[in-house]
C-alpha cells in the first residue's frame, strides 16, 4: 500500500525519508477531461501528492440536497480514482470553510440566509462579517454534520486503509481568520454559554478563577455570578484589568478552537474515516493560536499534523512584493515554532501563483521562496495552486476564470513557474536525508506562546510590553544572527532547552513564573544566558512577579538615560542604535562589566550563577548596522557559542544542515534584486573554506560539502 507518513522530524513517503510534495488541484474547477494529463505533469515534476478543498456550497446547493457526481465538477469520485491511477496520494480538504475565492468562503448561502442565529458576534453584539459563523454554534454544527457524515461515506472505500489513495483529511481551512480579518473574536452568545451557568465561557471562568469573588477581584468588576460575566469591554491598553480581560478571553477562544477541531475529526472517526488530521495555519503569526488545539489532538488519541501557509504577496497591500530577508526570517520562526510542537515543519499553502494578476509572481521569485523555506527547515510542502479553471456557476468570487496566474494554466499551457518549481523539487528529493535531521542553530532564542498574542492585551504601561518583545526577536534578534556566523532557534521556555548552546532571553515585562524560574534553573545548571532588555515585574495576568531579578537581589539599576554610543569589551570603536532601556548603577556580588557608555554608565555585565552564567544587557536594537551584528558575535562567543557559516557579505544569509551518516549542506541566500558575491567559510564539524561565492538575484544556492 502507498503510505504518506510522518513523525516530529520529516516525512516518509511509501517508507522513505522524502519531501512531501503536494499540488493544490481543484476537481472542480479543472475540466475532467484534463485530470489525468494535468495530474501526470504534476508527477512528472517531482510531485506526489495532491490537495484539494470539498467545497460544502459546490455539493450541497440547496439544504438537505447533497450532491456528489451528478456533473463533472462535483465528481469526487471520479477524480480520486484518476489520482490513484497517476500513482499520487491525495489530502482532503472537506471544510466546513474552505474559502479559496468561493462565495461566502465556501459555506452555502442557504445557511446563511436561514440560520443567521449562527452568525459570529463581537463583544458588542455586532456581526463580525456577512460569512463569519461562529463555529460551535449548535444549528451550525448540526448542519455540517449531515455533510460531514456524506462526505465520509464518499470517500470511505478511497481512504489509504482500504486501499485508496486518500492519506489525509484537512478539517476546516485557516481557523480564526474568518473572525480576526474582520475585527474581532467570536462572542456568539449561545456558542459562549453567556447567562447560562453551564456555558462554556462561565465553565472556563470558574476553572481559571474558580469563584465569581476571584473573577471580580481580577477585573475590577462586580458581576452577581459567573453567567453574568461579560466576555470583554473595549480595551483600555493603560488599564491592567481590562488587558486581562482580553487576555483571558484570546485563551478561551483558543479553547473553542480546539474544540471545533476535535469534534471535525471525532465525526471523521465515528464515520469510520482513519488517518491522521491535519489544518494549516493561516500565516506564521498564527501558529501559536494552536497549542491547545495540539494539545487536545493528543489527548484524543487522533494523529494531528499543523502546517502554516507561507504567501509573500496577494496583491497590492502586501509588504512585500517578492521573497525577501523579512519574509525568510518569519518562515524561520514558523518553522521553529511548528518544530516546538512537535510538527514536522510543513507549509500547507505556499504560493504558485496569486489570485491578483498585479503585482506579478515571477518564477524567479517563487523559486527563491520554495528554496528559502527549505533552507529554513521545511519538510513538506503544498502548492496554491498548481492548476486552475473555470468556477462552478455561482460560487466564485473573484472571477469566472480561476487560473490564479498557476504553473499549469487553465487551458493546459504550462507556465515558466512550473520549470522553477521542477528544479526546486530535484533539489528537494535530491536532499531527502533532511527530513530526520535540523536546521543547526549555535544559539537559542527563548520565548512564551503568548508573546504572539500581544496585540490582544498587551499593557502599554509596561517598560518593556509584549509586542515590543515580539518586534525584537523578530527584526533585532534574528536578523542579526543570520548576519552573523551564528543562527538562531527560537525555543519555547517553558520546554526542551539545550545545555550546549548559550540561551539568549527577550525578556518582556510581563513574564509568567514558569518562564522566569525555567531561565534561573538553566543558568543553575550549567546553562549559558543572555538577559535583556528589561527584569520581568510582572506574571501573565500582570500581578507582581520579579523572579529573575532575585538573581540580581544586591544589583540597583535606573532608567536608561545614556550617551548614543556604547563600548563593548572585544570592540574597536562604538556601537550606535541601541535603545537602552536600564542602566546598572550597582554591579551584583562577583559581575564583570562589559558594556559603558562615554560617561561610563554600565549597560552590560556578565555574572556567575549557579554552575552557569548570567549575561545582562539593558537594551534592544532593531537590526540596522554591521557592528551590532559584530557586538553580538561577541557575545555569544563568549558564552561558548559555536561558529557555523561565515559569510564575508554580512547581507547574504546562510543556514547549514548535516547529519550523522556524513551529509552536510550549506545554504546561501540572496533575497535581493541584483547579484550580490561573498566568501564562506564552513566552522561547523569539519571546516571547510567555500572560497568567493556568486549569487544571481534572487537566488538560493545550496552548496554540498
Amino acid at each position: 500500500m502507498n503510505t504518506l507518513t510522518y513523525d516530529q522530524n520529516g516525512f516518509q513517503l511509501d517508507g522513505r525519508d522524502d519531501f512531501m510534495i503536494s499540488g493544490e488541484f481543484h476537481y472542480f474547477r479543472v475540466p475532467r477531461e484534463d485530470w489525468k494529463y494535468r495530474m501526470q505533469l504534476f508527477k512528472d515534476c517531482g510531485g506526489n501528492t495532491l490537495a484539494t478543498y470539498v467545497p460544502w456550497i459546490i455539493h450541497e446547493p440547496e439544504e438537505g440536497c447533497i450532491l456528489f457526481g451528478d456533473v463533472g465538477p462535483r465528481d469526487l469520485k471520479g477524480f480520486l480514482k484518476t489520482a490513484a491511477e497517476v500513482g499520487l496520494k491525495v489530502i482532503l480538504r472537506p471544510g466546513p470553510y474552505s474559502y479559496s475565492e468561493l462565495v461566502n468562503a465556501g459555506l452555502p448561502q442557504w445557511i446563511l440566509d436561514k440560520y443567521p442565529e449562527t452568525l459570529a458576534r463581537s463583544a458588542s453584539g455586532a456581526i463580525i462579517h456577512r460569512r463569519s459563523v461562529s463555529y460551535l454554534h449548535p444549528v451550525f454544527l448540526e448542519k455540517s454534520r449531515r455533510f460531514y457524515k456524506a462526505f465520509a461515506d464518499l470517500v470511505r472505500p478511497y481512504m489509504a486503509q482500504n486501499g485508496g489513495p486518500v492519506e489525509m483529511i484537512q478539517v476546516d481551512n485557516e481557523l480564526a481568520g474568518i473572525h480576526v480579518w474582520y475585527g474581532s473574536k467570536d462572542c456568539n452568545l449561545t456558542t459562549i454559554g453567556f447567562g447560562d451557568p453551564d456555558g462554556r465561557f462561565p465553565r472556563f471562568l470558574k476553572k481559571r478563577y474558580g469563584s465569581i469573588e476571584a473573577v471580580n477581584t481580577a477585573y475590577g468588576t462586580k458581576y452577581p455570578d459567573l453567567a453574568s460575566v461579560e466576555p470583554f469591554t473595549e480595551n483600555d491598553p493603560k488599564n491592567a484589568a481590562e488587558c486581562l480581560r482580553h487576555k483571558d478571553y484570546n485563551d478561551f477562544y483558543q479553547s473553542m478552537m480546539a474544540e471545533y477541531l476535535v469534534l471535525l475529526a471525532r465525526w471523521l472517526r465515528e464515520d469510520g474515516l482513519e488517518g491522521p488530521i491535519c489544518h494549516n495555519s493561516a500565516n506564521p503569526t498564527m501558529n501559536h493560536l494552536f497549542v491547545q488545539t495540539v494539545s487536545a489532538f493528543e489527548k484524543a488519541h487522533i494523529p494531528f499534523l499543523l502546517g502554516s501557509d507561507h504567501y509573500y504577496n496577494l496583491g497590492l497591500t502586501w509588504a512585500q512584493n517578492s521573497p525577501t530577508p523579512q519574509y525568510a526570517l518569519k518562515m524561520m520562526m514558523s518553522m521553529d515554532t511548528l518544530r516546538q510542537l512537535k510538527m514536522p515543519p510543513a507549509v500547507l499553502e505556499m504560493p504558485a501563483g496569486s489570485s491578483c494578476d498585479m503585482p506579478p509572481i515571477l518564477p524567479e521569485d517563487l523559486k527563491a521562496c520554495y528554496m528559502a523555506n527549505m533552507a529554513v527547515g521545511m519538510k513538506g510542502v503544498n502548492y496554491y495552486v498548481f492548476t486552475g479553471g473555470p468556477n462552478f456557476e455561482d460560487t466564485g468570487e473573484n472571477r469566472d476564470m480561476y487560473d490564479y496566474g498557476a504553473p499549469v494554466a487553465w487551458d493546459n499551457t504550462i507556465r515558466p513557474s512550473y520549470y522553477a518549481m521542477k528544479d526546486f523539487h530535484e533539489a528537494a528529493h535530491a536532499h531527502a536525508w533532511m527530513q530526520q535531521t535540523h536546521r543547526r542553530s549555535s544559539v537559542q532564542i527563548g520565548y512564551e506562546w503568548n508573546l504572539m498574542n500581544a496585540p490582544a492585551y498587551d499593557l502599554a504601561t509596561q517598560l518593556f510590553p509584549l509586542g515590543k518583545a515580539y518586534d525584537f526577536i523578530m527584526n533585532g534578534l534574528l536578523y542579526t544572527l543570520m548576519c552573523t556566523r551564528h543562527n538562531g532557534q527560537m525555543v519555547c521556555l517553558t520546554g526542551d532547552l539545550d545545555l550546549e548552546r548559550p540561551l539568549i532571553v527577550p525578556a518582556p515585562s510581563a513574564m509568567s513564573a514558569d518562564a522566569q524560574k525555567a531561565v534561573l534553573h538553566f543558568a543553575a545548571q550549567g546553562g549559558k544566558v543572555i538577559l535583556l532588555p528589561v527584569l520581568p515585574e510582572t506574571d501573565l495576568s500582570y500581578r507582581p512577579c520579579s523572579i529573575l531579578a532575585t538573581a540580581f537581589d544586591d544589583a540597583v539599576f535606573a532608567d536608561g538615560l545614556t550617551s548614543p554610543g556604547i563600548n563593548f569589551e572585544g570592540l574597536d570603536g562604538h556601537v550606535f542604535m541601541l535603545d537602552v532601556l536600564r542602566i546598572c548603577e550597582k554591579l551584583p556580588e562577583g559581575a564583570i562589566p562589559l558594556a559603558t557608555d562615554d560617561q561610563g554608565k554600565i549597560v552590560s555585565f556578565e555574572m556567575p550563577y549557579g554552575a552557569g552564567t548570567i549575561l545582562w544587557c539593558g537594551f534592544s536594537w532593531m537590526a540596522t548596522t554591521f557592528p551590532q551584528a559584530e557586538m553580538l558575535e561577541v557575545l555569544v562567543e563568549r558564552l561558548g557559542a559555536k561558529p557555523i557559516v561565515e559569510s564575508s557579505n554580512r547581507n547574504i544569509f546562510t543556514t547549514y544542515w548535516a547529519d550523522d551518516a556524513g551529509h552536510r549542506s550549506v545554504f546561501a541566500m540572496n533575497l535581493y534584486s541584483a547579484p550580490q558575491e561573498t566568501h564562506l567559510i564552513v566552522h561547523a564539524d569539519a571546516p571547510e573554506d567555500l572560497g568567493d561565492i556568486r549569487l544571481q538575484a534572487m537566488e538560493v544556492k545550496i552548496i554540498d560539502l
